[in-house]
């Protein structure tokens, strides 16, 4: 079994903004539309979308027009940004434990001073990555996502997604006429 660095939620978020990106203008998706589109629990969307709205990236709108909008212009909004706010407070991508200070060769209690003074050599190449990859998550927009996934989809699969989002939109504002 592996561990993630970055959980599903992770995941889960870049899809429902980029989802979010791909609808036309005038829609405005609810949870429901969302959850049933990438077929995930509807709770799990509703709890993520309150964290994404919390961290700036959506906003609700009631009503039967409502629903969920990027709060931001897609070039605005890195996928650092989304990362970070999918995980909340996860904590760091790497915990040094410290355990240069405990080796066979010296009493637990009283390790060579120049073995534990400074940095981990470990702990200093693991922060050096997470920041390389801080950087590389920051260097792409939620629009980059959205080119890519535009350049390698059909332009019928395209109109598609629009049309999905832009029908059950509109069934919602016909239920409650």
């Amino acid at each position: 079994m592996t561990t993630a660095f970055y959980s599903a939620r992770v995941e889960y978020a870049l899809h429902t903004l980029l989802n979010l990106s791909l609808v036309h203008a005038g829609a405005a998706p609810s949870a429901t539309e969302l959850a049933e589109f990438q077929h995930l629990p509807l709770m799990y969307v509703r709890k993520l979308l309150t964290q994404l709205e919390k961290s700036g990236l959506v906003t609700a709108t009631e009503g039967v027009r409502g629903g969920w909008r990027l709060a931001r212009d897609p070039n605005s909004i890195s996928v650092l940004e989304i990362a970070e706010a999918a995980r909340g407070n996860e904590g760091p991508l790497f915990q040094c434990q410290e355990i240069r200070a405990r080796c066979a060769l010296w009493p637990r209690s009283d390790p060579p001073r120049q073995a534990v003074t400074g940095v981990c050599s470990i702990h200093a190449v693991m922060i050096a990555a997470g920041a390389a990859m801080r950087r590389e998550l920051a260097s792409h927009t939620l629009a980059d996502l959205n080119a890519r996934v535009r350049a390698k989809s059909s332009r019928a699969w395209r109109a598609d997604v629009e049309s999905w989002f832009a029908d059950r939109y509109k069934r919602r504002r016909r239920r409650s006429a």
